[in-house]
């Protein structure tokens, strides 16, 4: 018989399976409800139903401090860079020195990406060993959950038994006139005890499910830990290993693409240097024609030299004629002056 089997037995026959220190447990809760007493009903049970409230609490905040989403945000980041694919074709020179920057931009890529890969393998450790101690608390949580079914069970046990010890009419003389009032506060605790005890019923297979769900868990990430981030490492490797080798094959192309094209440009220069060469070869170096006018400006020139050195030899010529005309004029004068100055 499994656990849950012999809990829902219990849960319809509490006597059962009881041994003599069981027994003794369940006479000493019913020596608790003393009827004299006003509160021994009140208080009757309470421990158990604190312990059930802390157990609740437990399991609470075991559930409450496991969060996944650091582990999700850290792999939405890390595909981003992983499919942050320059699909533009820039243009990229394939001089060496003209390269540093996109090479610098692949290789802080592969640092971030290889920095958030660990980040996801310590992240998902982490919680590997919180699942594993979440296993072992669910495990701890379950006993003390059987261990309180069973005390609850021995209190509605001996509750009833005192329940019907009074209805049978075994109880002090002096109570006769609250005994009403008695039954109706027992029926209500059972009751109450009841609620408690189908609670840890409850308790029982939610434990188990939440253990399992943790323990499958912690297997999944061990097998993610131990297979999937592995191969997470060899592909980011291969990824820019390839980048590496597109790039180079990139550059040689663009340094191919530029050597046929500087072969054909320098063939066209030669090629046009030949023909100009050639056609400078077979030209004359001096003009017929520039040789008859430079002759004709030539003849020009002696005849314009001739004409003017003949105006100036005339000009001369009247100048001293003048000069003569002048000398004799001012000597004649001269001599009347004087002709005159004797008389």
């Amino acid at each position: 018989m499994d656990d849950l089997a012999l809990l829902r037995e219990l849960c319809e026959n509490p006597e059962l399976y009881l041994e003599d220190e069981d027994r003794e447990l369940l006479q000493s809760n019913k020596e608790l409800l003393d009827i004299s007493k006003a509160n021994s009903i009140t208080v009757y049970g309470t421990d158990i139903q604190k312990n059930m409230a802390e157990l609740s609490e437990m399991m609470i905040k075991s559930i409450g401090e496991t969060n996944v989403d650091e582990i999700s945000d850290i792999i939405d980041q890390t595909v981003t860079y992983l499919s942050d694919a320059d699909e533009k074709a820039e243009e990229k020179s394939f001089f060496p020195w003209k390269k540093k920057s996109s090479s610098l931009t692949l290789q802080n890529k592969y640092d971030v990406v290889s920095q958030n890969v660990e980040k996801i393998e310590s992240s998902l450790e982490a919680h590997q060993v919180r699942l594993m101690k979440d296993t072992a608390m669910l495990d701890q949580i379950y006993k003390m959950n059987q261990e309180y079914f069973k005390l609850v069970n021995y209190k509605i046990a001996a509750a009833k038994d005192k329940l019907e010890q009074i209805q049978l009419g075994d109880y002090p003389s002096d109570c006769a006139d609250i005994i009403p009032d008695i039954i109706d506060r027992l029926e209500r605790k059972i009751l109450e005890l009841q609620t408690t005890r189908t609670i840890s019923l409850q308790q029982a297979p939610q434990i188990r499910m939440l253990q399992a769900n943790a323990a499958a868990m912690a297997d999944k990430l061990q097998s993610t830990l131990y297979t999937v981030i592995p191969l997470w490492k060899n592909q980011i490797v291969i990824a820019f290993g390839t980048e590496h080798t597109k790039a180079a094959i990139a550059a040689d192309k663009k340094l191919t693409d530029m050597s046929n094209q500087l072969l054909i440009k320098n063939a066209q220069n030669l090629k046009m240097l030949t023909v100009e060469t050639q056609k400078a070869r077979n030209d004359n170096n001096i003009d017929p024609k520039a040789l008859g006018e430079a002759n004709r400006i030539l003849i020009e020139s002696l005849d314009d030299i001739t004409k003017i050195q003949q105006e100036g030899k005339l000009k001369r010529y009247k100048a001293e004629q003048e000069l003569a005309k002048i000398d004799e004029e001012m000597k004649e004068r001269l001599y009347l002056e004087s002709v005159k100055a004797g008389l």
